[in-house]
């Protein structure tokens, strides 16, 4: 038998531990459910069924079409989670001679006519190795017409919100006879030397919103990204904590009885296997990872050698003012935008920003600007040390979440305030250091080196 991935959409919070249970009681390997963002989730159950390695996997809802140069639903930056610009001359079936002008993403880049999709593949089952192998094709249907066509793995989507399963090229749409949200069926590879995930039940008897009461503070507001389940006594989940002025992530495992966290921090995407997460297990949370887009847009001039870093990190940051944050991919709608903030303005300011996700975007985390910025920068003993221009953080421990911001003139602190999700001078250096230091954090000051940014 195929593997199946069955789905059921806006299921409430409150009916989530009574839908698990019932999938459970139909035996399912593994159940997810993934906030859609809309106060609903999504969840998808696999079922095994006892299926060797090689087995297809057969999903079936919803499509859309995307890719090319005229698709306007995609930035001109974004890219391609399958492939990058390295890619492209091994890949030419894929892609148009040149990059369409105003562009440089390769999802812009994309022959519209070739025959392509993006699915939110379970990378545990079908590696990205091998999804971008030319070999690797899935077959995708119309089941209202019986077509059938064979197609290649470039991207990861769509969206959840969007209630879709699959995007397809525009030519694949057409030979295929599909509009927009008309039912396709997928029919998707697995490697034959793969290993199958075993499974011996789901717990289902975890309620995260009666777990989280009893750990996280009740002045912070709680928001389940997801939680995902494959082993009768382990879950694992993503939960939001928003306050007025902060927001932050935390991975949550509870086993055998017993909660513990796993990791806090601005943003925890993309989750990484380890000891306490096994590698099916990332792949699942990791469905609820937004998609990053644009980089930040391009940076101000590095410093010169003379340069005084510090005012020209005041004045970025006091012109950057009343920005909104709320459409910054990975952030909750600007509500864990605190890191992406300061690093905008670092980017700027002096050319590129203190901490990057490691694909040129701005970091999102507080805990890797923090690393950053005692590896590379200047510490400073105390407030009364700072100056305008001076940045402000609070590294997040445990159940605690912190905050970063820029020193102003006068000891104001501008920040990225995450209700609503906008970057403003919300703080004085005092009302910062007592509303951080009254959770339980350190409150350290640092002056950026001129060295790292040229």
């Amino acid at each position: 038998m195929p593997i199946r991935i069955e789905i059921m959409e806006l299921v409430p919070e409150d009916k989530l531990v009574e839908t698990i249970e019932l999938f459970g009681a139909s035996d399912a390997d593994i159940v997810t459910a993934i906030n859609d963002n809309k106060n609903r989730f999504t969840i998808e159950a696999t079922f095994f069924d006892g299926s060797p390695a090689g087995t297809p996997m057969v999903l079936e809802g919803k499509m859309s079409h995307f890719g090319g140069p005229n698709d306007d639903g995609v930035a001109p930056d974004e890219g391609l989670s399958l492939f990058d610009a390295g890619d492209v001359e091994a890949n030419q079936d894929l892609f148009l001679l040149t990059q369409p002008p105003g562009t440089t993403g390769l999802a812009r880049r994309l022959n519209p006519q070739a025959k392509y999709l993006a699915c939110r593949w379970n990378l545990s089952l079908t590696p990205k190795s091998f999804l971008k192998n030319k070999t690797t094709l899935v077959k995708v249907f119309n089941p209202q017409n019986g077509r059938s066509e064979l197609a290649r793995p470039v991207d990861t989507g769509p969206a959840l919100f969007t209630g879709r399963v699959a995007d397809l090229s525009p030519g694949l749409e057409a030979a295929l006879g599909l509009q927009t949200d008309r039912i396709c069926r997928l029919e998707i590879p697995t490697p034959e030397d793969g290993q199958v995930p075993g499974g011996n039940g789901i717990a289902d008897d975890v309620s995260p919103a009666m777990i989280d009461a009893t750990i996280f503070p009740n002045d912070m507001k709680r928001k389940l990204v997801v939680i995902t389940t494959c082993d009768k006594t382990t879950a694992h989940w993503v939960i939001n904590q928003i306050g007025p002025q902060e927001g932050g992530q935390s991975l949550l495992r509870r086993k055998d009885n017993v909660t513990e966290i796993l990791l806090s921090d601005t943003t925890v995407f993309p989750v990484q296997a380890g000891d306490k997460v096994p590698a099916a297990v990332a792949v699942e949370l990791n469905k609820a990872n937004p998609k990053l887009g644009s980089s930040g847009g391009p940076g101000g001039t590095a410093p010169t050698q003379d340069a005084d870093v510090n005012p020209k990190m005041f004045e970025t940051a006091q012109a950057f003012v009343g920005h909104d944050t709320s459409d910054v991919p990975g952030t909750d709608h600007g509500n864990l935008a605190c890191a992406w903030a300061v690093n905008q303005v670092v980017r700027l300011a002096l050319g590129k920003p203190i901490s990057t996700d490691g694909g040129g975007r701005n970091g999102l985390g507080t805990s890797g600007m923090f690393d950053v910025l005692r590896t590379h920068h200047t510490r400073l003993n105390s407030a009364a040390e700072a100056s305008p221009g001076s940045v402000i953080i609070a590294p997040t421990v445990g159940a605690k979440h912190g905050h970063v911001g820029i020193v102003g003139r006068n000891n104001k602190v501008f920040s990225n305030r995450s209700v609503p999700g906008v970057f403003a001078q919300n703080f004085t250096v005092q009302s910062f250091t007592d509303r951080y230091i009254g959770k339980g954090l350190d409150v350290l000051f640092f002056d950026l080196k001129r060295d790292p940014f040229v």
